[in-house]
């Protein structure tokens, strides 16, 4: 068998062209692993069933005196990361079947850290696939094989590693390493044109300071406003190139690792009439079995957090509809009951018990649960995820549990999260080549051809100058130490940099017409970006040292003089924004909305009718219940505080006459947050516990002196009132009722200051008070009523009648008379009941939120919901 060896897919896709065109029979073309893979099946050798990236964890977390015992506990995933790399390049440079010995008496801490690296090299046992194949046949060579492999390397073996050139070595000992040396001479090699070109000067002259400066001549480099105006004026210009004659196939474009060029490239080619070739068709499917793992372990150790399990019902592998589990979820997210509906098959009744019953916390309960759940999951076909994996992660899962079984459980269940990373999957395949086609290469790939045109995309900062390799816990400097100390074969860090620069030049040397390079000038976040670090070598090439300007050579690419670019202006239209105007809809729509399902009138509250007032169009929002379903994680934030604050307040309530102390209060807080509020409990949120805490004491502390001292009684928490007023059924729960003889007091509390509320009395926009005194008066005929609020961060009572001041807390009134203090409120709300009985929905102005404010009432029906303001108008107010 012949084999022939190339550095890489693009390379091989050439050779086995020019194969077919000599119609020759028997010859393998492929790269160095490609080499491995058939050595091992003429041979017959079995691939080794190790894991190696398990091993080296478990070895890992063995070695308790290593330099990384300390970080592994710490952050295991990144040290073993670090140590995968680290190990990775110690094998690339050690031959096949080396002993290393440890460096005695180690002098510093790379020496340290590198007999550390040979211990866990000696632990694993092998190397990592597919080298471990390389090792088994090393051992093997001698014996027989199916048939002898002669091998053809059309690639520089200098650049090899040293176990690849012993394996070459070895089969030139055997007579098999290109034993007709013309055989394939027929294979074209890349050569120019004109070796006196301008571009094959400048590849010349290129990283050589020490020769002459040369013209410039059809090199250009552009700047452009980011990466997609890059493939914008790349695509144009390879459109002008093919449309002037130029052979797609004589076109190629660089593009750097890690962005999206090629994706951007492929479907602006596409639109342009334009073939792009060598690409690797990615598709990325998102690992939900994964997630349902780490998202069911997370519920374990993190039952305050309701979201992991809200993430776990709503996975598209559960038996129930996307639809039911978003209901299932956001009902789980409330506290309230779960509930199947209708007829729910067997599958989902079980896979409901299963999450509802949490296990026992050991191990085996645990991974019986896990095991019944995914043996229940029943979620679309998707590619990559079959029950096979599935099985394989509850294999890993489970040796994760007894890898971390001497910890308590739950550090051992957090160490198994850990391990349990939640990606998108994804699926790479072969690149593609087209005929008549312009090649795309990423940047470090040879190009194997010769081109007219070349174009160089990303040519910033980072990309396309001489990097560092990432070598783990030793940096790559100091490797340069080891090398001499171990005598181990690692070149240099100039020597790497030497052959960097001169893999790049022969890039150069591929282009006989023209080489552009374009740069952006700002990332997609608008911030700047600078030229590649080689531009100052290649302004060498043109610019004396004294003179040296290397963004003299850049042009902006609307700017430029390019033989391809083509520019056209493009006059943009002006958008005229659209006429909002009020609804006007059928008074029935709007009546149902005012319904319940039983078709009895659906009360208005003080809430729903401060809404009505902000803006009609977000009270029909709510009656219709259309609200945001996004999820947020849970915080302490206002809202929580002031559910707890009321909780504590309303369970006061039985204990007003203990005797009162810091104990009382403390029970009473820790029930109310045990019921509202459970995930305050984290250590997480401890200080804002106690903030909590001692905000809410001091509140109430004043507030039951005051009750003692002023002879006043709680009568009623949570008491529910009823009735009409603007002929309009209404419905509240006031949170406190106090009596004091003949007189009531109606208070609301409220987790603020009494500022704002003062404002809205004093400006008559105060709506509650009067609506809980009404309704109180009528379910409680003749009785003599006040009403008022007991702000808590200020602990200062406000009541809309005059109270007798105290020197336990702070007792406000406002100053206008009880009437004064809701008229415009009053007003406002019969004007927009007289508006919906009509069938009008008035749209809000800009100006609204200010005027809002300027009265005391902050805008929330306005700020919080992006339909309204997507519907404002801008005016000058209607509130």
């Amino acid at each position: 068998m012949d084999f022939i060896l190339v550095p890489d897919a693009l390379t091989a896709s050439e050779t086995r062209y020019a194969l077919a065109q000599r119609n020759t029979m028997g010859t393998k073309v492929g790269s160095f692993s490609v080499l491995l893979e058939t050595l091992a099946e003429l041979w017959l050798i079995e691939p080794s069933e190790l894991d190696w990236d398990v091993a080296l964890q478990e070895q890992a977390l063995a070695m308790r005196d290593a330099f990384w015992a300390r970080s592994i506990r710490v952050d295991e995933p990144a040290t073993v990361a670090e140590l995968r790399v680290s190990l990775q390049f110690l094998l690339n440079h050690l031959p096949l079947g080396a002993r290393p010995k440890e460096i005695p008496s180690a002098a510093n801490r790379n020496q340290r850290y590198y007999n550390d690296l040979l211990g866990l090299a000696r632990g694993i046992g092998e190397r990592p696939a597919p080298d471990q194949l390389a090792e088994q046949w090393f051992k093997e060579h001698q014996e027989l094989c199916i048939e002898p492999v002669y091998v053809y390397p059309t690639l520089d073996t200098g650049q090899l590693y040293p176990w690849q050139q012993q394996i070459l070595e070895i089969l030139n000992a055997k007579g098999w390493l290109a034993p007709e040396a013309d055989k394939y001479s027929f294979i074209p090699s890349p050569a120019p044109e004109n070796e006196n070109s301008p571009i094959q000067q400048f590849a010349n002259t290129l990283f050589d300071p020490g020769k002459a400066s040369i013209e410039l001549a059809n090199l250009h480099w552009l700047t452009c406003r980011d990466h997609l105006q890059e493939v914008e004026a790349v695509t144009s210009m390879a459109q002008a190139a093919v449309e002037q004659g130029t052979r797609p196939e004589k076109i190629a474009v660089v593009v750097p690792g890690g962005g999206d060029y090629e994706l951007w490239l492929e479907k602006h080619f596409e639109y342009a009439g334009l073939i792009a070739s060598n690409l690797r068709p990615e598709s990325g499917v998102f690992d939900w079995q994964s997630s349902l793992i780490h998202d069911l372990l997370t519920s374990l150790v993190q039952p305050d957090i309701p979201m992991a399990m809200m993430s776990a019902i709503i996975n598209p592998l559960m038996p129930w509809a996307p639809g039911l589990g978003h209901k299932l979820a956001e009902r789980f997210g409330n506290g309230d009951e779960l509930t199947l509906g209708n007829e729910p098959s067997q599958e989902e009744e079980a896979m409901l018990r299963l999450l509802q019953n949490q296990p026992e916390e050991n191990s085996a309960a645990v991974l019986d649960w896990l095991k019944n759940i995914a043996d229940n999951t029943q979620g679309p076909r998707m590619k990559g995820l079959g029950k096979k994996r599935m099985r394989t992660l509850l294999g890993n899962t489970r040796r994760l549990m007894g890898l971390y079984d001497s910890q308590s459980f739950t550090d051992q269940i957090s160490n198994v999260i850990r391990q349990t990373p939640v990606t998108t999957l994804e699926s790479q395949e072969d690149r593609i080549r087209y005929l008549h086609a312009i090649n795309i290469i990423r940047e470090g790939e040879p190009l194997p051809l010769q081109v007219d045109e070349l174009f160089v995309l990303g040519f910033n900062q980072g990309h396309y100058s001489y990097q560092l390799e990432h070598t783990g816990t030793i940096n790559r400097d100091g490797w340069d130490q080891l090398a001499a100390d171990a005598q181990l074969a690692i070149p240099t860090v100039e020597e790497s940099q030497k052959l960097w620069e001169e893999q790049f030049s022969e890039l150069m040397r591929r282009a006989d017409r023209r080489i552009t390079f374009l740069r952006s000038l700002n990332d997609h976040q608008g911030a700047s970006l600078e030229p590649s670090e080689t531009l100052l070598d290649m302004a060498l090439c043109f610019q004396p040292l004294e003179k040296l300007d290397p963004e003299q050579l850049e042009r902006p690419a609307l700017q430029a003089e390019h033989p391809l670019l083509r520019k056209t202006v493009v006059t943009l239209e002006q958008t005229v924004p659209p006429e909002l105007k009020d609804l006007e809809l059928a008074p029935e729509l709007i009546q149902q909305a005012r319904l319940n399902q039983d078709g009895t009138p659906k009360p208005e509250s003080p809430s729903s009718l401060e809404k009505l007032m902000q803006s009609p169009l977000a009270w029909l929002l709510y009656r219709l219940g259309i609200k945001s379903r996004q999820w947020e994680p849970q915080t302490p934030d206002i809202s929580v505080q002031g559910t707890i604050a009321h909780k504590v307040f309303e369970l006061f309530y039985t204990h007003q006459n203990d005797a009162w102390s810091e104990a009382l209060f403390d029970r009473l807080f820790n029930q109310s947050v045990q019921e509202e509020a459970a995930f305050l409990d984290s250590p997480q949120w401890r200080l804002k516990r106690n903030r909590l805490r001692n905000s809410v004491y001091r509140a109430l502390n004043d507030f039951a002196a005051w009750c003692q001292q002023e002879d006043w009684n709680i009568s009623n928490v949570e008491l529910e009132l009823q009735g009409q007023l603007w002929n309009t059924p209404l419905k509240g729960f006031v949170d406190a009722v106090l009596t004091d003889g003949n007189q009531t007091l109606i208070v609301d509390y409220k987790t603020s200051k009494h500022g704002s509320r003062l404002k809205r009395l004093e400006k008559g926009y105060e709506l509650q008070t009067l609506i809980y005194r009404e309704l109180y008066q009528q379910q409680n005929r003749g009785s003599d009523v006040m009403s008022g609020y007991y702000t808590l961060n200020d602990t200062t009572l406000l009541t809309d009648q005059p109270l007798k001041p105290s020197d336990q807390l702070n007792v406000l009134q406002p100053e206008p008379d009880l009437t004064a203090q809701s008229a415009d409120a009053v007003t406002l709300v019969q004007e927009r009941l007289n508006d919906l009985h009509s069938g009008t929905i008035k749209l809000n102005e800009r100006t609204d939120e200010k005027d809002w404010k300027d009265r005391g009432i902050t805008p929330y029906a306005l700020t919080d919901n992006p339909v309204i303001s997507r519907f404002t108008r801008d005016g000058e107010g209607n509130a």
